[in-house]
């Protein structure tokens, strides 16, 4: 077990559990169905390039199973960083990665709110969660706690610019060609019907987002 936890520590044990990227946020403004503590941990897993490339005309089985691997996988994270920060006195506490709840990321609370204002990217034309790193190719989750941890720089703009190719790869339409900023509201960049409309035709696989506009993003195909 750690002796000290700092951002170094915090950052080394998610290393160890093979988080991507991590950040930390202000719960300050509350964030939107967030626990009462101070501080928001957002982690981040990448999906397997091959899986993404695979995604051009539809969900595959193949990213059934890494979206479900990478949940795990964040919860397993998620949950030994509370039992580490709760050894050392600290209240801590969980948002599990969205296992359920419908298209585009429904869930309880949005970790994608937390993320940028983490400073870990940005929400793109088609209402997902951006990484200048991975794009929209990654699953989030995050960790409340009363640890005294520097936050991040929050995102408050998009990077997306004049790039529309999520918008032009979905058949359904869903986007519409809007510049995200914090705390608009998400019916405004995306047309969450029109999403899950079309994840009802893709009846052989049981995946919670199409992942088409994730193979079209461009930072999803920098790596």
């Amino acid at each position: 077990m750690l002796n000290l936890l700092d951002r170094h520590t915090v950052g080394q044990l998610l290393r160890t559990k093979d988080v991507d990227a991590w950040g930390v946020a202000s719960n300050d403004p509350r964030l939107p169905l967030a626990p009462d503590l101070p501080i928001a941990i957002s982690m981040l897993m990448r999906l397997e390039p091959l899986v993404v490339r695979g995604l051009r005309h539809g969900p595959t089985e193949d990213y059934e199973e890494e979206y479900l691997r990478l949940n795990i996988a964040l919860d397993d994270a998620s949950q030994t960083l509370v039992d580490v920060l709760r050894f050392h006195g600290h209240a801590a506490e969980r948002v599990a990665a969205t296992h359920g709840g419908g298209a585009n990321g429904d869930s309880p609370f949005p970790h994608k709110s937390a993320a940028t204002r983490a400073g870990l990217g940005w929400i793109g034309k088609t209402a997902l969660f951006v990484s200048p790193q991975f794009g929209p190719a990654v699953r989030l989750a995050t960790v409340f706690t009363d640890l005294g941890l520097p936050a991040g720089e929050p995102v408050t703009e998009s990077d997306c610019g004049q790039c529309r190719d999520c918008i032009d790869a979905c058949p359904a339409d869903c986007g519409k060609d809007v510049q995200w900023r914090p705390g608009m509201a998400r019916e405004l960049l995306f047309d969450a019907g029109a999403c899950r409309h079309q994840m009802s035709l893709f009846e052989a696989v049981d995946a919670q987002i199409c992942g088409i506009c994730i193979a079209a993003c461009p930072y999803a195909n920098l790596h």
